[in-house]
């Protein structure tokens, strides 16, 4: 059964949820303390998730699943802790609950255009609903890569998300002037066509700009230029199955990693 919160003409749906760890590397026993930040702007949060949208949040390493219940909005984030138990390469893992938004034709295209979904603009267009509120639910999905005490594969585990980064190298072991290969994957399978952004933040400063777009195996090298913290994130949307309430489905994923 599908839960859905109820908002309408909200600012807020076009922002971006993602992890923000306090640090990407740790010792065995160590908490990981680690924040779920809602905005456009990274590493600034514009917003506190509420707790009871965060849903499936968990630490995974190989088959051992640490779920993480208690979260605590403090200040424009939400704040979670974890004890890592497991040494090497983990994730960080979430869903919220799917909300529905209503938004008037003009603000609904102006998402649109913000999130590179041109496809929904044109059949809009073309099936004579360009002049129609929108009505969509979404769905965000995010994952984070962590390291504790000695690097292994654990970076090539698929989390069987509905969209989801998986990388096809170590990001944790990146430095600055390297290319990141990525495969974005809907519902297990490529997601071509879909834009990716990436964001970077180090010593107070921050950039965003488009990679670009994955190619018909939902693949796309990203640059990634300098050490730092960075952030990837794209949108897929479809039209919504009859009867739920909505024309739109869009699914939201953010990949969060270090580079040194």
């Amino acid at each position: 059964m599908r839960f859905l919160s109820f908002l309408f003409v909200l600012p807020v749906l076009a922002h971006t949820l993602y992890f923000l760890p306090a640090k990407f590397r740790l010792d065995r026993g160590e908490k990981l303390v680690f924040s779920v930040h809602e905005g456009d702007g990274f590493p600034d949060s514009e917003s506190a998730a509420a707790p009871e949208r965060l849903l499936e949040a968990r630490l995974v390493k190989g088959e051992v699943t640490t779920p993480i219940a208690d979260f605590l909005k403090l200040g424009q984030a939400t704040h979670g802790v974890v004890k890592v138990e497991q040494a090497g390469t983990q994730w960080l893992a979430v869903r919220t609950r799917s909300n529905l938004v209503e938004m008037t034709p003009d603000a609904f295209e102006r998402h649109l255009r913000e999130e590179g979904l041109q496809h929904v603009i044109d059949w809009r267009r073309n099936n004579g609903e360009s002049s129609r509120k929108g009505q969509e639910t979404y769905t965000k999905y995010a994952k984070s890569l962590v390291t504790c005490e000695a690097e292994d594969e654990g970076w090539k585990q698929e989390l069987g998300l509905a969209l989801e980064f998986v990388p096809e190298v170590n990001p944790g072991r990146l430095t600055a002037e390297h290319k990141l290969p990525v495969r974005l994957l809907w519902r297990g399978k490529p997601a071509g066509g879909i834009r990716v952004e990436k964001a970077w933040t180090a010593g107070g400063k921050s950039d965003a700009e488009v990679a670009g777009w994955t190619d018909g195996e939902g693949r796309i090298d990203v640059a990634v230029d300098r050490a730092g913290r960075w952030r990837l994130h794209a949108v897929a949307m479809e039209r919504a199955p009859a009867g739920s309430g909505a024309d739109w489905e869009s699914y939201w994923a953010t990949l969060t990693f270090e580079v040194r």
